[in-house]
């Protein structure tokens, strides 16, 4: 079993298939390097929605609004 992180092969700049790219919101990402960053950065600002102040985060409604808004700039 290998290490993905020692791996010599980087998948960052593989095409996204058609089908892919038809369920993105952004026109401009074609490659997985783009799309890792878009996700990226909806994570950043979801996490800071989430920890700027106290919830209880232990429940289905905050779990389902977290992912939804992680994913919510990026995906259909």
């Amino acid at each position: 079993m290998s290490d993905p992180l020692f791996e010599d092969q980087d998948d960052a700049a593989t095409p996204l298939s058609p089908d892919e790219r038809a369920q993105l919101i952004p026109t401009y990402i074609t490659t997985r390097a783009q799309l890792n960053e878009a996700e990226q950065q909806n994570i950043t600002e979801a996490d800071f929605w989430a920890f700027q102040r106290k919830r209880n985060v232990l429940t289905e409604d905050f779990l389902f609004g977290l992912h939804k808004r992680m994913f919510r700039n990026v995906w259909r």
